[in-house]
C-alpha cells in the first residue's frame, strides 16, 4: 500500500516505536453440544447398572441394559467425535487465515512506521529553517498563497498517515485477539477429542467384556430377539407413515411420482434396478431374508432384510438416489437410516457407527451415508439392510447385483 510522505507531528513518536498490546478477552466459549449432555446422562446410567451388577441384582436384565447403554454411548460418542474433528479442521483454517491477515497488516504497519520515521528525521534536520527561508524568499502574494496551500496539504497528509497507522494498529490488535481465541478454542477441542477417544476405547472394551459373558446365555439371546422385533416394528411404522404421506401428496399433486422427484437426466426408476443394485457395503451375507432358524435357541424368526458381515468403520453407500426419510436409534439395531426412493420404495440401513447425512437430505447413488458399526449386534460389526415397496418388505438379495 502507498502512503504519502509529509512532515509528521512529534507526538507520533510514542506510537511508532511502541508495540500495541490489547488485554485478551475471549468472551464466553460456545455452549456444549447436545451430545455432551446425552453422554453425561448415559455414563451415569452405565455406572448405575455396573453398581447393580457388582451387588448381583437382577444380573441378566442389568447386563442387557448395560450393553444397550454402552451401545448408545458408543454411537453418541462416535458422532460427537466426528463433530469435534470437523470443528478442529474448521478452526485450523481460521487460524491460518488470521495468521495471513496479521502478516499482511504487519507489513503495512512497518511501511507506515518507516515513512513516518523518515519524515520525523527530515523535519528535525531541515524543518522550520527551510520553511522560513522559503517564506522570506517569496516575492509575491501568489507565491505565499501557493506555499501556504502546500503546507496545508502536507499537514493533511501527515494527519492521514497518522490516522492510517492508528487504524492499522487497531486492526492488527483485533486480528491478534481473534487468533488467540481460535488457537485457545482449538487446543481445548483437541484435548476434549483426546479424552473422548480414550473414553470411547474404554467403553468398547467394557462392551466386549460384558458381551462375551452373556453371548451364550439363552435368556439374554431371547431378550435380544425381542429388542430386534421392537426395532423392526418401529421401522415398519416409520415406513407406513412415510408411505401415507407420499400417497396423500400424490393425490394432492397427481403429476408427482414417488417420494422424490427424479432429475431430468435420470432414465430409470428404482423398480428397473432389480438385480442391478449396488451393494450397500463390502462384506459377506451371514443371515438371509425370510424365516431363519436361530442356531442356539432353535426358534424360527422372520428376518426382514439381510445381515452383511463387514469391517468396523467400512463405508455404507446408498443403493440409489433418494431422500433421507428417517434417522433414529433403537436397541437391537443401533443407528438407523431410512432412505425414500421413487414410487414408494424404501431402503433401510442399521447398525451404523457414524451417520454422514442429515434428515431430508437428497442423496445420490453410491453416496456414503455412514459407516458400519456393531451397536445392537451380538455378532460383531455388520450392516442390516432392508428394501421395502410401500409397506411390504422385499428380499434384498433379489435386487443386489
Amino acid at each position: 500500500m502507498n502512503y504519502t510522505r509529509a512532515t509528521t507531528p512529534l507526538i507520533v513518536l510514542a506510537l511508532v516505536f511502541t508495540d500495541p498490546i490489547l488485554p485478551f478477552a475471549a468472551g464466553e466459549m460456545e455452549n456444549d453440544a447436545p451430545q455432551q449432555k446425552e453422554l453425561a446422562s448415559l455414563r451415569k446410567e452405565i455406572e448405575k447398572y455396573e453398581q447393580q451388577l457388582s451387588q448381583k441384582k437382577a444380573k441378566e436384565a442389568n447386563v442387557v441394559n448395560l450393553i444397550a447403554s454402552l451401545d448408545r454411548e458408543i454411537d453418541t460418542a462416535t458422532g460427537y467425535l466426528r463433530t469435534l474433528k470437523q470443528d478442529i479442521r474448521q478452526r485450523e483454517g481460521q487460524v491460518k487465515g488470521y495468521s495471513a491477515e496479521i502478516s499482511a497488516t504487519g507489513k503495512e504497519i512497518e511501511e507506515l512506521k518507516a515513512l513516518i520515521k523518515n519524515r520525523i528525521v527530515s523535519f528535525y534536520k531541515h524543518g522550520r529553517v527551510r520553511e522560513i527561508e522559503l517564506l522570506l524568499k517569496s516575492k509575491s502574494l501568489t507565491q505565499i498563497k501557493v506555499w501556504m496551500r502546500y503546507q496545508k496539504l502536507i499537514a493533511e497528509n501527515d494527519r492521514h498517515n497518522y490516522q492510517s497507522l492508528i487504524e492499522k494498529q487497531k486492526q492488527i490488535e483485533g486480528q491478534q485477539n481473534l487468533l488467540r481465541v481460535e488457537i485457545s478454542e482449538k487446543d481445548r477441542r483437541m484435548k476434549e477429542q483426546q479424552l473422548e477417544e480414550q473414553r470411547l476405547k474404554l467403553s468398547r472394551e467394557k462392551r466386549s467384556k460384558y458381551l462375551a459373558a452373556i453371548r451364550n446365555d439363552q435368556k439374554v439371546l431371547k431378550q435380544h430377539l425381542e429388542e430386534i422385533k421392537k426395532a423392526e416394528q418401529q421401522i415398519m411404522s416409520f415406513i407406513a407413515k412415510a408411505e401415507e404421506e407420499r400417497l396423500t401428496e400424490k393425490v394432492r399433486k397427481p403429476a408427482t411420482h414417488g417420494a422424490i422427484e427424479r432429475p431430468p437426466d435420470r432414465s430409470h426408476k428404482f423398480a428397473a434396478l432389480r438385480g442391478k443394485l449396488l451393494w450397500p457395503t463390502q462384506g459377506t451375507v451371514i443371515s438371509h431374508f425370510g424365516r431363519q432358524k436361530h442356531p442356539s435357541l432353535n426358534t424360527i424368526t422372520e428376518n426382514l432384510g439381510i445381515e452383511i458381515k463387514a469391517k468396523l468403520g467400512a463405508p455404507v453407500k446408498v443403493v440409489d438416489d433418494g431422500q433421507v426419510q428417517t434417522i433414529t436409534w433403537q436397541r437391537g439395531r443401533g443407528n438407523i437410516v431410512i432412505i425414500s426412493h421413487d414410487d414408494g420404495y424404501y431402503t433401510v440401513y442399521t447398525h451404523l457407527a457414524e451417520i454422514e447425512v442429515n434428515l431430508q437430505q437428497e442423496v445420490k447413488q453410491g453416496q456414503v451415508i455412514g459407516t458400519v458399526g456393531d451397536s445392537g449386534s451380538i455378532n460383531g460389526p455388520m450392516l442390516h439392510f432392508q428394501i421395502w415397496k410401500n409397506t411390504s418388505n422385499l428380499n434384498p438379495e433379489d435386487w443386489l447385483t
